[in-house]
């Protein structure tokens, strides 16, 4: 045999060989074709790749939905109002963690009326879902007890379901401001009506043409301390009428050295009258993001309250110090203290430990309550501690500004 003849013999093999691969990996292809086209399953005359790019697509659309369901549990889990997510049977699907912990019986699975047993905002949600229209009720649910709440039901459609979404908003707080401004009407009618009394009982005594002139004199320093302190107590109400309404200006910083010496030069006269020492132990380079106003009033008012009530021969101290990113401000005296009852009421508006004696001495009821919302709307915080018969401090924490 030539070798012409044994080299197209050779090349006759190989292409069988290839032939046969061939063969092999076709039928391999055909039969992962056909059990791709099973997976797929293409719809008439849809070609595989479409069939892929269908449930890709579809595959991404489903890993949206399960980010979305997600990001909404989350949402429910950290609502700060009791939320309920009906479908159209008005069973609960799903609730947040403030309506599982604040109400008493709401459960996922669980009809409405079942679990918060309202027959009104049942009603309610029946009617919202079957208008599609959103609504409002305030209803009277158990919450550790009765309680009200304004209920906001908002319907919508998703799947072709019709489901809602009912918001819970505590009413408490509307009655308990409703309460507060009558309570503090009252209260400013009383403080301003007391004053006024004294006042036309001295006047009336002052018509009396028999009335020796000393006492005409009394009566005069009288009407005229009564009347400073009408003023005083009128400036102090529409002062803190404008920190609580966010009227009031908290822009600019200020050294709190300059200020206290300020200060105590000019209380000394009433240190003196009271009998009082005051100390000062502030340092340099004490800077507080409060404008020197109400840095001013915030130092003023501490230091007048000890002065007043710390009894004579006592002794008032104003310090100040760096705690990490805080300036803390003390006040504190070594006189007469504050009963343990009276110490969480002190920053409350007109209360006084000793009326009688607070009113003698000048006081309005309001200074601490103007420290508080000063000192709160900086960012910072004021405590007081006391033993009765050793002293009373108040400490204030404000945010530090660079010098």
């Amino acid at each position: 045999m030539e070798i012409s003849d044994i080299s197209l013999i050779a090349v006759a093999a190989a292409a069988l060989i290839v032939v046969a691969v061939l063969a092999v990996v076709l039928g391999r292809l055909s039969s992962e074709r056909s059990r791709i086209a099973a997976e797929l399953k293409p719809a008439r005359g849809e070609s595989l790749e479409a069939a892929a790019s269908r449930l890709a697509e579809a595959a991404g659309l489903a890993d949206e939905l399960l980010d979305f369901k997600n990001s909404f549990d989350q949402l429910l889990a950290n609502c700060p109002l009791p939320v309920l997510l009906l479908d159209d049977g008005l069973i609960i699907n799903s609730l947040s963690h403030k309506a599982e912990t604040e109400l008493d019986q709401p459960r996922i699975r669980r009809g409405l009326l079942e679990g918060l047993e309202s027959h009104e905002l049942e009603t309610a949600a029946r009617q919202a879902i079957e208008s599609m229209k959103p609504t409002e009720i305030t209803v009277r649910l158990y919450a550790s007890g009765r309680r009200s709440y304004h209920a906001r039901i908002f319907p919508f459609q998703t799947g072709g379901r019709r489901k809602c979404l009912i918001y819970l908003q505590s009413a408490a707080s509307t009655v308990e401001f409703g309460e507060l401004r009558s309570q503090f009407a009252a209260t400013v009618s009383h403080e301003l009506r007391t004053p006024l009394a004294g006042i036309r009982a001295m006047v009336e005594t002052l018509k009396d043409p028999q009335i020796g002139s000393g006492d005409r004199d009394h009566f005069l320093a009288s009407i005229d301390r009564e009347t400073n302190r009408l003023g005083q107590l009128v400036d102090e109400i529409l002062f803190l009428s404008s920190l609580e309404s966010g009227a009031a200006n908290f822009e600019g910083a200020s050294d709190l050295l300059p200020l206290t010496e300020s200060l105590l030069e000019k209380l000394g006269p009433q240190a003196e009258k009271f009998e009082v020492k005051m100390k000062s132990s502030v340092p340099e380079g004490m800077i507080v993001p409060l404008p020197e106003r109400m840095t001013s009033i915030v130092i003023s008012n501490l230091l007048e309250n000890a002065i007043r009530y710390s009894g004579r021969g006592s002794q008032v101290e104003i310090s100040a110090s760096r705690e990490g990113n805080q300036v803390k401000l003390q006040v504190r005296d070594d006189g007469i203290g504050i009963d343990a009852e009276h110490l969480p009421h002190i920053f409350e508006r007109f209360y006084r430990v000793d009326k009688s004696r607070s009113r003698r001495l000048g006081g309005t009821g309001l200074g601490l309550s103007i420290v508080k919302h000063i000192v709160e709307s900086a960012g910072g915080e004021v405590k007081a501690d006391s033993q009765e018969g050793f002293g009373t401090g108040f400490t204030v924490l404000l945010p530090s500004s660079a010098a």
